[in-house]
């Protein structure tokens, strides 16, 4: 499933690369036009970025745009199609799949995935398929002034896929898939972050987030993982958000290849983390499944400063959370649930005076610009 020690053995494989300049991938290459390095895709429209004959197997995914609000970034959508399907088997806001909740932009690195300065995406995820592979990018962005007073009415898309034919794809051979949610279930509920069935499968991590809907301790809840039919108990339980993230006793900023925090600030009424983007990749300790799983995570927390409210009724509450789940299995033949439309997907993410105040505090470390700017606090650069 990912690279292994032994990239020495010579393989019976081609390797070929999509881009602006070679969309097609052809062989000895097929230029457009000489420095042909950008597609300007208009609002509302979507651009098929790649189409590929199997077997094969697409190796990385690198783009960048230059518009990273939060709002753009939760309006540019990536998807990924196998075998001919009309449904994907990805479906994601460029920032969300990336890695980076709610539009934080941050710099990123994972051995999977990541965002280099805050503004270079890319994924290593590898994405075999038996027959075909189609990808695209749609502009789900309204159109909107600019401080310029031009109206932006389309993205500039930059963007590079690295991928191989003649692999060897048979039935025990899991598809990549990677899902976006975002929901606030009722108090009393858990927040699912991805559930299938149909087909043996490997769950490999998420990039998980929330916005806290009152003030207090919300990240006090723990990962479910109800494998093959679990009821009513699953058979993996975590001990508390900080410890599922390989940490203890509160979440900090901090990254690690495995799991982390790449965004955290505090808000100045709940006093809380209150954008706390975390990840969690399950690379060395992957779940398996052989029909069915579902993944949720408990709402838990206080709304006080005793934390003698564990374990009871008081402790429960409902927050709006962002997630992507990334996992591995065979063709199911259907679809996710239903895409969140533009308003859900960017209910209240706007960077606010606020937090680019207390963004500031915390980067104040640092004078260089092109920091400041990999955070987004520098409007209109």
């Amino acid at each position: 499933m990912f690279p292994s020690s032994n990239l020495y053995q010579l393989k019976d494989l081609q390797s070929r690369s999509i881009s602006c300049q070679n969309p097609t991938g052809a062989k000895g290459g097929a230029l457009k036009e000489w420095n042909h390095s950008v597609e300007k895709l208009p609002v509302g429209e979507t651009l098929c970025i790649a189409d590929i004959e199997g077997p094969g197997m697409v190796r990385n995914i690198w783009l960048t745009v230059r518009d990273r609000d939060p709002e753009s970034l939760r309006n540019f959508i990536i998807r990924v199609y196998y075998d001919h399907n009309d449904y994907p088997s990805v479906e994601a806001p460029i920032g969300d799949f990336f890695g980076l909740s709610h539009g934080r932009t941050a710099h990123f690195n994972t051995p999977v995935v990541g965002v280099s300065e805050g503004k270079g995406f890319w994924c290593y995820f590898q994405m075999p398929f038996a027959k075909h592979c189609r990808i695209t990018f749609e502009n789900d962005r309204p159109e909107v002034e600019r401080p310029d007073n031009r109206t932006n009415d389309h993205v500039n898309l930059y963007y590079q896929i690295m991928y191989t034919l003649g692999d060897q794809v048979d039935d025990d051979t899991g598809y990549f898939h990677a899902q976006f949610r975002r929901d606030m279930p009722p108090i009393g509920s858990d927040y699912t972050l991805m559930q299938t069935e149909g087909t043996p499968g490997v769950y490999i991590g998420s990039v998980l987030s929330a916005l806290p809907q009152q003030a207090g301790t919300w990240r006090e809840g723990d990962f479910r993982f109800y494998i093959d039919g679990d009821e009513p108990m699953p058979s993996i339980i975590g001990t508390g958000w900080s410890d599922w993230f390989l940490s203890a006793w509160g979440l900090g900023e901090h990254q690690s290849p495995y799991a982390g925090s790449n965004y955290q600030v505090i808000h100045p009424e709940m006093n809380n983390k209150y954008f706390c983007n975390s990840y969690r990749f399950h690379l060395l300790d992957p779940i398996y499944f052989s029909n069915d799983l579902r993944v949720d995570h408990t709402q838990v927390g206080a709304t006080g400063k005793d934390h003698a409210w564990l374990n009871t009724t008081e402790s429960n509450r409902s927050e709006d959370w962002s997630s992507t789940a990334y996992w591995y299995q065979r063709l199911t033949g259907k679809g996710f649930d239903s895409f969140p439309d533009r308003d859900v997907r960017t209910r209240g993410i706007a960077i606010t005076e606020w937090e680019a105040e207390a963004r500031e505090k915390q980067l104040a470390d640092s004078a260089d610009r092109n920091r400041r700017q990999m955070y987004n606090l520098d409007f209109g650069g």
